[in-house]
């Protein structure tokens, strides 16, 4: 495969279920923002409250961690890394005294910044790094590089969420980087470090340290850039509808690796 690694059938059902369950978990703790950015989305979470939480979050992580016990304790603990970095995202658990600390921040999404650097952290390592956890592979310079990548273009699409949620998240007195900068600006970051990371990536795939197959990926920083081009801070449904393109971009992101896997062979 990519990394001269057999295919972990193991390792694809864990990251699914990672991603599955930490998402599920997020429809319901993002109840303030969500009353405004997506009321419905919301109303349909909260139905299912019960079975998102014991079942969706509670079993299914329970359900990773057995899998990953199989693959020895540093499959185990980078699995439970993952569930622990989503829970601390999404629920409102810090102490008071840890709060105070943190201008009033009860959970990693609450504090500036690191709101858009913790998914995208659990994404690549996810993604990236525990199929060969699993499998028993070091970390070599390829695998770095293919996670910080995969960071990055995570990186873009939660910013890309956040201009889409900018009114909602203002009104709830969530900062995000979207918030912060003007519409405007949030826009040239996006394709220029976009365009940046591009470039990046085509050295290390022209210098031979990628396989070749690697091009393909330049697809995903193309889609960023056309999507923050055509967002239109005053049209906000059409907005809204366009952003759910970046949930293909997401999956396509998710198969981009596994296809160049599959061509470089």
């Amino acid at each position: 495969m990519y990394f001269n690694i057999p295919l972990n059938g193991w390792s694809v059902v864990t990251v699914f279920l990672l991603t599955f369950s930490i998402y599920q978990d997020n429809r319901l703790t993002d109840d303030i923002e969500d009353s405004r950015n997506d009321p419905e989305g919301l109303k349909n979470a909260l139905k299912n409250q019960d079975l998102i939480t014991i079942i969706t979050f509670y079993l299914v992580s329970f359900i990773t961690l057995l899998i990953a016990f199989q693959f020895g304790q540093t499959a185990f603990w980078t699995t439970a890394l993952i569930i622990v970095i989503g829970f601390l995202y999404n629920h409102k658990c810090f102490p008071a005294s840890l709060s105070r600390r943190l201008n009033g921040a009860r959970r990693l999404k609450d504090i500036y910044i690191v709101k858009n650097l913790t998914p995208p952290l659990d994404w690549a390592t996810a993604l990236i790094f525990l199929p060969l956890i699993y499998g028993g592979y070091s970390l070599s310079l390829k695998a770095w590089i293919c996670w910080i990548y995969m960071f990055i273009c995570a990186f873009f699409i939660e910013v890309m969420w956040d201009m889409r949620d900018r009114r909602g998240d203002l009104l709830s007195n969530i900062k995000t980087i979207a918030n912060t900068f003007s519409f405007l600006h949030t826009k040239q970051f996006l394709i220029i470090t976009s365009l940046i990371s591009g470039l990046l990536l085509f050295y290390v795939t022209y210098t031979n340290i990628l396989p070749a197959s690697t091009y393909f990926l330049l697809v995903n920083n193309l889609a960023v850039i056309v999507i923050a081009t055509m967002y239109n801070e005053n049209k906000e449904s059409f907005m809204r509808k366009i952003s759910d393109f970046t949930i293909v971009l997401a999956t396509a992101l998710f198969l981009s690796f596994g296809l160049i896997a599959f061509y470089s062979n």
